[in-house]
C-alpha cells in the first residue's frame, strides 16, 4: 500500500557527482565521486548492491545507454568512450576526444535518431553512431 519502505541494499561506492545512472539488465553502470576531485567509473549488481568492479579512466564524468551499449564522457578533459557492458570490467571498444568548446565537460551527452550530441561549453557537436 506504500505507507512503509525497507531498505534492500545500499552502496557507499556508488556515488555519482553529476547523476548519471544507467541500468542495463541487472547491472547499474555509473561513477563515482568519493569527495575526491577524481573519481571512478564503476558497475553495481542492481539485486544486491555488490559493487562488480571499479575503474579510474581519466575522471567521473556523464553517462548514456543506446542500443545495448553505455556512452561515457569524463569530466576534466573530454574524453569519451564507447563502453560494452560487462559485469567483470570496464570494457572500452573505442575512444575520442571533444576539441571544440570551453570550461568543463558537464553538459550530459544525448543520444537521438542515430546521433551523440555532444555540449562543450558554448560549441555543440553531433556524431553520428549508426
Amino acid at each position: 500500500d506504500g505507507s512503509s519502505a525497507e531498505v534492500v541494499w545500499e552502496s557507499r561506492d556508488l556515488d555519482p557527482h553529476h547523476g548519471g545512472i544507467v541500468l542495463l539488465g541487472n547491472y547499474i553502470y555509473s561513477t563515482n565521486y568519493k569527495s575526491t576531485s577524481m573519481g571512478d567509473w564503476i558497475c553495481v549488481d542492481w539485486n544486491t548492491g555488490k559493487t562488480m568492479w571499479t575503474k579510474n579512466w581519466y575522471n567521473k564524468g556523464s553517462i548514456i545507454s543506446a542500443d545495448g551499449m553505455l556512452y561515457i564522457m569524463e569530466e576534466k578533459s573530454g574524453h569519451v568512450a564507447l563502453v560494452r557492458p560487462n559485469t567483470e570490467k570496464l570494457d572500452i571498444v573505442s575512444t575520442f576526444q571533444v576539441t571544440k568548446g570551453t570550461g568543463p565537460y558537464w553538459a550530459h551527452p544525448v543520444i537521438s535518431n542515430g546521433k551523440l550530441y555532444i555540449r562543450h561549453g558554448e560549441a555543440l557537436m553531433v556524431y553520428a553512431i549508426r
